[in-house]
């Protein structure tokens, strides 16, 4: 489902005043993340991860990019549903749920393991990734065919070290970078193979339907295998061990971004 342009209804609810859209109308989710990119979508396996899901449950939403755009907690991606600001993924999500009635059909123990899965991916496997994208190819990621932007050089090399910079400071803080990049890399396939064992011979991680750990894990790992460098992230995942991984990322890919995967990244909208 592609987003959509809905007549704007003031629905009677108080205002808050840090709602970005005033005039909203009733179960729209106007969802507010960077702008589209090149390669792929945008530049936030986060964004991502909740862009596919309204478009996998058919959710009527606007997209609105902007690089500088931040929610109320100082967070990207956020929405607002029905007049309420909504920030962190995880927490986006859990009130997507909740207010659409949405049901993945999971039993108890597949319930935690899905828990457990999505904490993987944001609490482990998004460590390493960000290491190979955002420090090792900071270069890639700020050039205009990666970000869409269209700098001078001295800007360009400006937003590079910056993003470095921030990247190291961040990564060795929580203490991925005080690891060889060996270990990194060996942490990453670890994740990637846990991943793959749970997938077996199925189509998605829980049978023929994408939940909630489905989309995490297409919103991290599509990210990096579909961007235009090669690092050891799109080594492990073209891995034949691990094809199956690959396999669910084409899979989603096709089903929820055929018509626009790459159209939607040259273009804003």
């Amino acid at each position: 489902m592609t987003e959509v342009k809905t007549p704007t209804v003031h629905a009677g609810k108080p205002e808050d005043k840090d709602l970005r859209k005033k005039d909203w109308a009733k179960d729209v989710v106007y969802l507010y993340q960077f702008p589209r990119a090149r390669p792929v979508p945008i530049l936030s396996p986060f964004c991502i991860k909740i862009e596919t899901f309204l478009r996998a449950h058919d959710i009527k939403y606007e997209m609105h990019g902007d690089w500088y755009v931040r929610s109320k907690e100082g967070r990207v991606p956020f929405i607002e549903l029905n007049g309420e600001q909504i920030a962190d993924s995880q927490i986006i999500l859990w009130h997507l749920y909740e207010h659409f009635k949405i049901d993945d059909g999971l039993n108890e123990e597949q319930k935690g393991m899905s828990r457990a899965i999505d904490r993987m991916l944001e609490g482990s496997t998004y460590y390493p990734i960000t290491y190979f994208r955002s420090y090792e190819h900071a270069h890639d990621s700020v050039e205009e065919k990666v970000s869409g932007l269209s700098l001078n050089f001295l800007v360009a090399k400006v937003a590079e070290y910056k993003l470095k910079k921030n990247t190291k400071d961040k990564l060795v803080n929580e203490g991925t970078m005080l690891h060889s990049r060996e270990h990194i890399v060996e942490i990453l396939r670890r994740d990637i193979e846990a991943l793959s064992q749970i997938l077996g011979k199925k189509e998605y991680l829980f049978g023929s339907s994408p939940t909630l750990a489905d989309f995490t894990l297409f919103g991290h790992l599509a990210l990096i295998y579909y961007l235009p460098f090669d690092d050891p992230s799109k080594e492990i995942l073209n891995d034949e061990k691990y094809h199956n991984v690959r396999d669910l990322i084409g899979r989603m890919r096709e089903k929820y971004w055929a018509d626009d995967w790459e159209q939607k990244s040259a273009t804003e909208t």
